[in-house]
């Protein structure tokens, strides 16, 4: 199958490649969620996706990893990927962000993550667990060649 490009992506569900927003707001308890999946496997890189509206995460959907090497690399299963996307066009939700774990890397895109990176305008999120029980998350915005790091703001569920 055929990469797709930034001109198909646009007709992806779910996906409208845009300008990406300095700051993710991230609710606590999806925050939450995001490290608790990592923690369930701390040894195997974990992954999803998150939906929402622009700037703002509203939901997780797990995705599992199809990796070969699953304690180095992460590759989502294409059809639970689908599935999600179609469950956000269902909600009216759009993908604004994508996680993976490290399990024993810094929460910075690996070179491999660049490499493998799709989707301009979405955030990537990275949980750390190379410090044994202090989980880290961060976010970074991809233009279709980089990634800059970008603020998370945690907010309430009564704020979105």
């Amino acid at each position: 199958m055929a990469q797709p490009t930034l001109q198909t992506r646009a007709r992806l569900p779910g996906v409208r490649p845009t300008a990406p927003d300095v700051t993710l707001r991230l609710p606590a308890a999806l925050r939450q969620d995001l490290l608790a999946h990592a923690l369930a496997t701390p040894t195997l890189e974990v992954c999803g996706l998150l939906g929402g509206v622009a700037g703002l995460a509203t939901r997780g959907y797990r995705i599992a990893n199809i990796s070969a090497t699953p304690q180095v690399a992460f590759a989502m299963d294409p059809q639970a990927q689908l599935a999600a996307m179609l469950a956000m066009r269902a909600r009216a939700e759009v993908l604004v962000g994508i996680y993976h774990s490290h399990p024993t890397s810094v929460a910075e895109p690996s070179a491999k993550d660049l490499a493998e990176a799709a989707y301009p305008g979405v955030a990537f999120l990275i949980v750390s667990l190379a410090s044994p029980g202090v989980p880290t998350l961060a976010a970074f915005a991809f233009d279709g060649a980089n990634f800059t790091p970008m603020a998370l703001h945690e907010v309430a569920a009564d704020e979105f």
